[in-house]
């Protein structure tokens, strides 16, 4: 989770991921064990939206602004509480101030 302002919130982190977690799922975990503080709306599933990683919430750089995340490299064009995880998956949130553009941030499928 970085933010070129802000820096790393959150380091690599090795999580155990169960059958059929997601990348919310993961989020969810991994800021709750840290400490970190960690907002969303729409629930776990197809309509979850992440608001806000680390007091840092979308809108507050501006009308483009938000946190997005990618898989793998892989920036998925669905949300992170249907995109099902496997050993090995490499997740990162980024916050962008111009809807991705920004982080060169192109949605495609993923799984």
């Amino acid at each position: 989770m970085a933010d070129s302002q802000m820096g790393t919130v959150l380091p690599p982190t090795s999580v155990e991921i169960e059958d059929g977690d997601t990348v919310l799922d993961v989020l969810i975990e991994v800021t709750r064990s840290q400490g970190i503080p960690m907002s969303f709306r729409g629930g776990t599933g197809a309509n979850a939206y992440v608001e806000g990683i680390n007091n840092l919430f979308e809108f507050d750089r501006g009308s483009g602004s938000g946190w997005m995340y990618r898989v793998n490299g892989i920036f998925p064009n669905r949300g992170a509480g249907v995109v099902p995880l496997q050993d090995g998956d490499r997740i990162e949130w980024l916050y962008t101030i111009d809807l991705g553009k920004d982080l060169g941030a192109e949605l495609k499928p993923f799984r």
